[in-house]
């Protein structure tokens, strides 16, 4: 029951944060949108100042001719207006149709040179304005860059910070569905663990209690026969021994800190073959380093789910265990040639919830909790966080059809470097007093 309302909590919890995780990917697109539109007025006005420019140039251009051809025109108006002078001072000299072409001349001269002084003043007018306009447009480009740089850094920091929320919603959500795996992994080996104690050991100790029951009366009447129950007696006890052991070693395998994490995984695909489980060829390559307890533990558990993922999901009874011990890492290969699958299959979250109710109401009510489908990867997420916690390197290589490779490469710690030196050290100063 703890466990279903802790995952409706989980599914409530997740429409609320992906409700939030739309409103921030909204925020983000709209951010980026004012972006590029801010940007693109700062490029328009820049656009607009550099044709300005360009109209200004013309204008220049165009009053400088106009000033020239002013000049020109008043240095003609004055050699004509001279000419007319000499030529009316000596009237008798110069016939009446000659003065009067004099006169027609400085009268065109002055006619022209007063169409470009009105052209002059209207270019003057036009580049002043020009220049008026282009200087406000030139502090408007520079507000509007600034503005442009200003505005682009902080909604490219908004949007860094926004996206990091993403993120973190992103990671949240994964945290919580591995925490409500982790609840369902917890009950489903509580629910394997009493079954297997209430199925095995159980029933044999309470066989065992009726039986001695027996011997007890037998011993008065037929010591023989209280002899030969006693004896079948204690070959069920080693039994039931050994079915308790088994069931320690699922637990925790106190081989690991007896015997050390290779001896211990060739043990546990030993037992795994023993039991017709999985067929597993082990090989160990290297000299065997030391590693801390909690490292040891769960790379035996990385092994033991990647096995347990072969005899459920592989189609295959056979696998490959590869120990290699180098100076930097150990590294773990177990793959198969079974069916294979998609590793980059998801599933939706809604999907994985309905699992864990399902299988948690089969264990409230006293059912077998099926086994998820390989879809589901939810083994992969365990050997996964596992190696996250032990800060090794997992990778899973699988295809349809082409079987799977589990690696997992955890480096040594400075600790495990130390011992592994110390043993060394003082194995060097045993030969040396030999």
């Amino acid at each position: 029951m703890a466990v279903n309302e802790q995952l409706e909590a989980w599914s409530e919890s997740s429409l609320g944060e992906g409700a939030l995780k739309k409103i921030l990917s909204n925020t983000i697109e709209t951010i980026e949108d004012n972006k590029t539109q801010i940007f693109g007025i700062y490029e328009t006005a820049k656009d607009e100042v550099a044709q300005s420019r360009k109209v200004l140039e013309d204008l220049k251009f165009q009053t400088r001719q106009t000033i020239e051809r002013v000049d020109a025109l008043v240095v003609q108006e004055q050699q004509a207006k001279q000419e007319l002078v000499t030529v009316s001072s000596n009237f008798s000299d110069y016939s009446e149709e000659r003065i009067k072409e004099r006169y027609d001349a400085v009268k065109e001269v002055q006619v022209a040179l007063a169409v470009e002084r009105d052209k002059e003043k209207s270019l003057r007018v036009q580049r002043d304005k020009l220049e008026l306009r282009l200087h406000r447009l030139m502090v408007m480009l520079q507000q509007a860059e600034h503005l442009a740089l200003a505005i682009g850094s902080v909604l490219s920091y908004l949007s860094t910070q926004v996206s990091g929320v993403l993120w973190k919603i992103e990671a949240v959500q994964k945290d919580k569905l591995v925490g409500a795996r982790i609840i369902k992994a917890v009950e489903e080996e509580r629910y394997r663990m009493s079954r297997e104690l209430h199925d095995g050991p159980a029933q044999d100790l309470a066989n065992l209690i009726f039986q001695t029951s027996i011997c007890e009366k037998l011993v008065d009447y037929d010591p023989e026969e209280a002899k030969k129950n006693l004896q079948v007696m204690r070959q069920e006890v080693r039994d039931c021994l050994s079915a308790v052991r088994q069931v320690i070693f699922d637990m925790r395998p106190m081989a690991l800190d007896d015997i050390g994490l290779a001896a211990a995984l060739q043990q546990l695909v030993s037992k795994l073959e023993a039991r017709g489980v999985v067929a597993a060829d082990f090989q160990i390559d290297g000299k065997p380093v030391q590693l801390s307890k909690y490292v040891e533990v769960a790379a035996f558990r990385i092994v033991q789910e990647a096995l347990a993922n072969v005899a459920h999901h592989a189609d295959t009874k056979t696998a490959r265990v590869r120990v290699l011990y180098t100076k930097t890492a150990l590294s773990i290969l177990v793959e198969d040639n079974g069916k294979g699958f998609n590793p980059e299959a998801p599933v939706p979250a809604e999907e994985a919830i309905g699992r864990e109710d399902g299988a948690t109401e089969a264990a409230a009510e006293g059912e077998a909790p099926q086994l998820l489908p390989e879809t589901s990867h939810f083994g992969l997420v365990n050997m996964q966080e596992r190696a996250k916690i032990i800060g090794a390197e997992f990778s899973v290589t699988s295809k349809p059809g082409k079987g799977t490779r589990v690696h997992l490469r955890i480096p040594y710690q400075k600790e495990d470097v130390a011992v592994r030196q110390k043993k060394a050290a003082g194995k060097a100063g045993e030969k040396k007093r030999r």
